[in-house]
This record gives C-alpha cells, sequence and structure tokens, in this order.
C-alpha cells in the first residue's frame, strides 16, 4: 500500500496590491501603447523614421507659411493668403493621412494577432470591441495630430497677420473652426476604417500596408475610368466609390476653395453625397472589423 505525500513550494509569488484600474484602465492602456507603436516610441531607431517624416511634413509647410507671414507681412499679402489656406493645408494633411493609415493600422493590429497577444488580452476586463475601438483611437489620435496641428499654427498665422489687428483676426479665423472639425472628421473617416480593414485580414505588415494603397489608388482609377468613359446609366455615381477624391471634393466644398476639376463635379454630383457615401461606408468597414474581431477574440 502506497501513501501519497505532497510539497508546498514558495515560489515566492506576491499577490497584486496596486490600484485596479478595471475595464477604462484596460482600454487606456491599450490606446497608449497604440500611440507609442504607431510612433515609433521605445522601439528602434528604424521604427521611428517614416512616422517622424510625415509627422514633419505635415508640420514644416503651415510654420513657414505662417513665419513667412510674420516676417514679410507686406510680401505676404500679395503671395499668400493665410485665411484660403486652410482647404490647401488639408489636402496635404490627407495625403500624409493615406500614408501613415497604410503604415500604423497593420503595427496596432497584426503583431497582437501574430504574437498571440489576443489572448492575453482576453483573459482581461476587455472585449473584442473595447479592443479595437481603443486601437482605433489610437490610430485617430494620431491623424487628429496631422490634420488639426497644422491648422492649429495656421490659425495663429490667421489672427497674428489680420490688418485690422488680433481681434478682428480672432473673429475671421474662429468662423472657420467648424469647417476644421468637420474636414478633418471627413478625412479621417475616409481614410482610417478601410486600412483597419486590411490590417485585420492581413498576416503581414508590409503586404498589409501595400494591398491598402493599391486598394485606394485603385478606387480611385476606376472610378475616374467608369464617371468618363461608362455609358449605362448611374454610371456618374462611381465617382462615390474612390475615398481619396470624394474628401478632397468635400474639402474644397467646405471652405469654397476652388475645385480643381475634381471627379465628383465632372460626374454632376453635389459634395455633400460624397460626404454621405463616406460616412455609410466607413460604418460599413468598421462593422466588418468589429465583426471579425468577435470571432478570434
Amino acid at each position: 500500500m502506497t501513501t501519497d505525500t505532497g510539497a508546498v513550494y514558495d515560489l515566492g509569488y506576491k499577490p497584486f496590491d496596486g490600484e485596479r484600474r478595471g475595464r477604462k484602465g484596460a482600454w487606456l492602456t491599450v490606446w497608449a501603447d497604440g500611440i507609442r507603436r504607431s510612433l515609433g516610441l521605445r522601439r528602434k531607431p528604424r521604427r521611428k523614421v517614416m512616422p517622424w517624416i510625415l509627422v514633419a511634413f505635415a508640420l514644416i509647410p503651415p510654420i513657414v507659411a505662417v513665419g513667412f507671414a510674420f516676417l514679410f507681412p507686406a510680401a505676404a499679402a500679395s503671395e499668400i493668403s493665410l485665411i484660403s489656406d486652410n482647404s490647401a493645408f488639408f489636402a496635404l494633411g490627407g495625403t500624409i493621412t493615406l500614408l501613415f493609415t497604410a503604415l500604423a493600422a497593420p503595427e496596432l493590429l497584426i503583431p497582437d494577432r501574430r504574437d498571440g497577444v489576443l489572448s492575453m488580452l482576453s483573459s482581461r476586463p476587455l472585449t473584442s470591441t473595447d479592443y479595437l475601438s481603443a486601437r482605433f483611437a489610437s490610430l485617430l489620435t494620431i491623424v487628429a495630430v496631422f490634420l488639426l496641428i497644422p491648422q492649429f499654427v495656421l490659425f495663429i498665422g490667421q489672427v497674428g497677420t489680420h490688418p485690422d489687428g488680433l481681434l478682428s483676426g480672432f473673429a475671421d479665423a474662429a468662423s472657420t473652426l467648424p469647417r476644421i472639425l468637420a474636414v478633418a472628421a471627413i478625412y479621417a473617416i475616409a481614410f482610417v476604417p478601410l486600412g483597419f480593414v486590411i490590417a485585420s485580414v492581413s498576416n503581414r505588415k508590409a503586404i498589409a500596408a501595400s494591398i491598402y494603397l493599391a486598394t485606394a489608388i485603385a478606387l480611385t482609377m476606376v472610378a475616374d475610368a467608369i464617371v468618363r468613359n461608362a455609358t449605362f446609366t448611374g454610371s456618374r455615381w462611381a465617382a462615390l466609390i474612390s475615398p481619396i477624391n470624394t474628401a478632397d471634393a468635400a474639402n474644397s466644398w467646405i471652405f469654397n476653395a476652388t475645385d480643381s476639376g475634381s471627379l465628383l463635379s465632372v460626374a454632376g454630383i453635389e459634395p455633400v453625397w460624397g460626404i454621405v457615401a463616406l460616412v455609410v461606408g466607413g460604418v460599413a468597414l468598421t462593422g466588418f472589423s468589429v465583426e471579425r474581431y468577435r470571432r478570434i477574440m
């Protein structure tokens, strides 16, 4: 007859006695980690190169324009109209947003799936929707930097160089704030959801980035070919499938800027319908990403 014996080992584990932040704290941690990952912070130097080059491209042009207006106000009056530059800098910011989304969306989603991090996150008070919304918010936070910080610099220039003084300059510049927020939201809706869908189904970051850019460019080319060459009824509505062209057209429309032959104008479609199409498409793509993560988390 045998007698079972056992032993108790002290492995040195200690109970956690810090603050328990719960679901909200987990969400904020994932959000902050996403920002660091997007910008390459606390990572190898090569991971920082492209994000910070794009940040520089977004910030340097408005700083130069405003600096020129402050230093040479007389010349600036004839060469630069800061009041009318909001649309132009948004067009630049939109291009940078497209490129940054191509880099950041795969970086935010793919490593967690590939390295098995999702199973660890699932053991926390964090749902799949929480995880995806935190990553989505991380990218939107950086996108807001690309889109809004140049506008803030431009706002300072508009106020400081106004010929009638600071108060008049502030009043005139403040009237553009609702339009600035609206256009920033439009560019975010146009580019971010598509990036997350592609990153949610891809397993390689470089491939996902390439597919994203190729898809955005291909949609523009296909829409242009259909609108300009097709003869079937309703072909003009194909202009709405191009997020790049639609966002740029909405930007020009909201700021009353000159429309340089956008596809929507060629098709005879009001930009407001382009905005509706972007919102509907963004909601649909986001819904696909949410459902995808509900299945895998």
